[in-house]
């Protein structure tokens, strides 16, 4: 298992394809590990530089307790894998943090995607009351040490989404998205990020590269309050939409997502 060794933590990665065709960078949400991308991992390395990792504190990415910023973890992965410029593909968190770097080293990107991600410094208001119930739940299932609860949770309130049960959605999807939960975050870790200061929500102006943001419509009104947010901040977004997903329509409808992003890359040339 290749690592990268930064200040108090060992980042677990992967790669494949050929370093001499346009690279790509994936990061993972906070509800699942870098195994999120299987389906496009395989895909686009028949003709991209492909690389996924986990983040510190998720799945095979241990660390300390240190403080430490995500953005600059990203940019010791590609610093460590010799890749100058990258797409950067990020998942819920994966995005803010593919936005935060894309705003720390604009010289490192190529091109954003952000997949029901939230830019830094959003405000949290506007949860329905069935959110702030399942919110308040997930709060009480952590704070009790509860972590098959608090798994069960998350998969409902983000996987499956608020208006949906299990009965909804494709059992197969139902129980890889439990999977990528439940080996995703290290409970005892204690690493503090440092957030970018002033938060990317006042600089989305900066980022020019071409931008694809995505949302599912049966994701929580965080994630839809942030696609418009981000729609309206980036000079070169595109808005794409999956209207029978909720958080992670990479995952749920891996097929359709990698033919859209394909498309989107060979349009602009990434």
């Amino acid at each position: 298992m290749p690592i990268v060794e930064v200040p108090g933590a060992q980042l677990s990665y992967d790669v494949a394809g050929d370093p001499a065709d346009p690279a790509i960078v994936f990061v993972h949400a906070g509800v699942a590990t870098r195994a999120m991308w299987d389906p496009q991992f395989v895909d686009l390395a028949r003709d991209h530089y492909v690389i996924r990792y986990d983040t510190r504190g998720y799945g095979e990415s241990h660390g300390e307790d240190v403080q430490f910023a995500d953005r600059h973890d990203l940019i010791a992965v590609l610093d460590a894998l010799g890749v100058e410029r990258a797409t950067f593909v990020g998942g819920s968190r994966g995005g803010r943090i593919a936005l935060d770097a894309a705003l720390d080293e604009p010289s490192r990107v190529t091109g954003l995607v952000t997949i029901g991600s939230t830019p830094g410094g959003q405000d949290q208001d506007g949860a329905t009351a069935l959110e702030l119930e399942m919110l308040a739940q997930m709060k009480e299932a952590s704070e009790a040490g509860d972590v098959d609860l608090l798994v069960r949770i998350e998969v409902a309130y983000w996987d499956l989404g608020p208006s949906r049960d299990v009965d909804d959605v494709d059992p197969e999807f139902l129980q890889r998205a439990i999977e990528l939960n439940a080996t995703a975050a290290h409970w005892d870790f204690a690493g503090l990020d440092q957030p970018l200061d002033p938060p990317a929500i006042a600089r989305l102006h900066e980022i020019t590269v071409p931008a694809l943001v995505v949302v599912g419509e049966l994701d929580v009104t965080e994630s839809k309050l942030g696609y418009e947010l981000l729609m309206d901040g980036l000079p070169n977004a595109e808005g794409l939409r999956f209207a029978d997903s909720a958080h992670l329509p990479s995952v749920e409808r891996a097929e359709q997502f990698t033919s859209d992003l394909r498309a989107w890359l060979g349009a602009h040339a990434l």
